[in-house]
């Protein structure tokens, strides 16, 4: 069937379209000034994203209504929003020459991360209680919560990071964690602390008494040796986190030093075709299946599970490009569309009406973390198809999903949230926490990105200088680099033909979150110090080791004794030393 013909629309319809649009609008804006809800007029609902406006602190502490607690709440993530007077302030800082910062600046501990930076936990509750007396104790603590964290910082919002501040985003993570026997946390190994909460780790271990797993995931973007020193620091700060990784992507070989700015200018995209090429899931299951659980009335057969994977991982690489018309998981929508996911694996459950402890039939693995860390592409690995919907645009799940990997051991898929910390806001959008189409000042990130990274050099930008003399002296900020970029791409504004810095900015941001323009921070100690040379030099010693020790203890069970009934006399004749002892045996005799 051809599709109908496109109809002309004039200009005077146009018109039309727009004049009852903005009588309709104007309607709205009459109603909510006879309503008396005076708190929730700076809100714009009717918007897909909802931002709160950022002034001084008491004023932006969220409120509430019942279009967020009713049946049809919306879980959109909620963050502040800058004022005009900070964007214009950022924005003549950016023009000012960079303060190139040496690599140690790009190492960061667990010194950086304070414990007073606490997180909202459920409150008490029990069965007796009805849904709308839970919903109101869950808000005023939540609100108490929020306001709390504002007046302990007050005067100090430059410094406190974007959190979320929508109820609903926390009641996923309190459900994750009630129903969860193993909490596996995601974190992006180009800055795993920003990922990792301690308030998180302290609850799970001390008050849930939950095993905790540590995923390393995105490994690919960086070395060998960087993955390493990393999992030694939190072996050794959070000594029971058990740390493993993975990734969508094959490491290229070649990347053996990722501090290099001449590896760093080498990088290319990532192929858009990556699941066939996940590494590190039977790690994670082989890892899980050490844990001593408490649930012991489930059996599971762990090696089975970690077998499947092992077994499929060269079938996968075979098949690799006869899948052309798979679904790809990696979608850079922002749409976060549900539709086309299979309901026997994907399925949103009732906070409010399922249990508060972990399933005494299953084994539930919960995976939780930051967005934009990978939660959902690892979900899809493990099962090999697309089960949940991924996107690389930050908090694209919406609901926690529980999915059933076999008959007793599922998974359960939260959504990402922003905990509470006082570190700089561009280091959050760089790492990927912050949509970066919602970033209303984009150019001090750049300069934070530009003193760490080398960024007019892996971009191969040109100075804008008249005279060659001048290339050499020539100091770089943020402002010119963004400048020389949008002139390199091509990016002007449509009425002044400017180059247009603030679509530079967001493409060069796109490109650091992509892994493209890499910023992996390390453990303290990691350039100055042969810390982790020295353990990575033992470590593998003590692997040599135990294998030089696992060959011995086979060799010595293929030379076992042989016991042989003899035929005279019921005989029993015990031979040692392998076929050439026998041999010896029958010439003997």
């Amino acid at each position: 069937m051809t599709g109908h013909r496109k109809k002309p629309f004039s200009g005077k319809a146009k018109k039309a379209q727009l004049q009852a649009r903005k009588a309709r609008k104007a309607a709205r804006q009459d109603r909510a000034a006879h309503e008396p809800h005076p708190a929730n007029e700076e809100q714009q609902h009717d918007e897909p994203n909802v931002l709160q406006a950022f002034v001084p602190a008491r004023e932006a502490a969220p409120t509430f209504d019942r279009k967020h607690t009713g049946s049809s709440r919306k879980l959109v993530s909620s963050f502040e929003k800058l004022s005009s007077e900070t964007i214009e302030r950022a924005r003549l800082e950016s023009m000012k020459p960079l303060k190139k910062l040496p690599k140690t600046a790009l190492e960061i501990g667990v010194d950086a991360f304070p414990d007073s930076m606490d997180f909202p936990k459920r409150p008490p509750w029990d069965y007796n209680m009805s849904k709308e007396q839970l919903e109101k104790r869950e808000n005023e603590y939540f609100q108490q919560w929020v306001s709390g964290i504002y007046e302990r910082y007050e005067g100090q919002q430059s410094s406190l990071s974007w959190f979320e501040r929508n109820l609903e985003v926390w009641r996923q993570l309190w459900r994750v964690l009630e129903i969860s026997d193993i909490v596996i946390v995601v974190m992006d190994i180009r800055h795993p602390l920003l990922h990792f909460p301690r308030a998180l780790y302290n609850y799970v271990t001390k008050e849930l008494k939950r095993k905790i797993v540590g995923v390393f995931n995105k490994v690919d973007l960086v070395s060998e040796f960087t993955v390493f020193a990393w999992r030694k620091y939190f072996e050794q700060e959070f000594p029971e986190l058990h740390v493993t990784t993975f990734s969508c992507y094959p490491r290229d070989e070649k990347l053996i030093d990722d501090t290099s700015t001449y590896v760093l200018k080498q990088r290319a995209k990532r192929p858009r075709k990556w699941y066939y090429h996940a590494q590190g899931i039977a790690n994670i299951l082989r890892t899980c299946s050490k844990l001593e659980l408490d649930n012991k009335s489930v059996p599971v057969d762990w090696q089975a599970l970690i077998d499947r994977y092992d077994n499929t991982k060269e079938e996968e690489e075979e098949e690799g490009d006869d899948e052309d018309n798979e679904e790809n998981w990696d979608d850079e929508s922002d749409t976060g569309s549900m539709v086309g996911l299979d309901d026997e694996f994907s399925r949103v459950l009732d906070i409010s009406s399922q249990q508060a402890t972990p399933h005494r039939d299953y084994i539930t693995l919960g995976l939780v973390g930051h967005p934009n860390v990978g939660k959902s592409s690892l979900i899809n690995s493990i099962m090999q198809k697309t089960v949940v919907s991924a996107s690389r645009t930050p908090g694209h799940t919406k609901h926690f999903q529980t999915i059933h990997l076999t008959d007793n051991v599922r998974l359960c898929d939260s959504p990402g949230l922003v905990f509470p910390t006082l570190l700089p806001r561009a280091l959050q959008i760089l790492s990927g926490m912050y949509p970066i189409a919602q970033v209303q000042e984009p150019y001090s990130v750049v300069q934070y990105l530009a003193e760490r990274v080398p960024v007019e050099k892996i971009l191969a930008l040109i100075p804008p200088v008249d005279d060659v003399d001048q290339v050499s002296t020539f100091r770089w900020s943020a402002w010119t680099i963004l400048e020389a970029y949008a002139i390199q791409r091509g990016f002007y504004t449509a009425k002044a033909a400017r180059p247009d810095v603030y679509r530079a900015a967001n493409t060069i941001l796109r490109l650091t979150t992509d892994g493209r323009i890499l910023m992996s921070f390390k453990p303290p100690g990691f350039f100055e110090t042969s810390t982790y040379e020295k353990l990575r030099v033992e470590e593998q010693k003590q692997l040599a080791i135990a294998a030089q020790e696992e060959q011995s203890n086979g060799s010595d069970d293929s030379d076992d004794s042989d016991i042989e009934q003899g035929d005279q006399g019921g005989k029993i004749n015990i031979t040692q030393g392998g076929a050439f002892a026998l041999l010896a045996d029958e010439m003997d005799d």
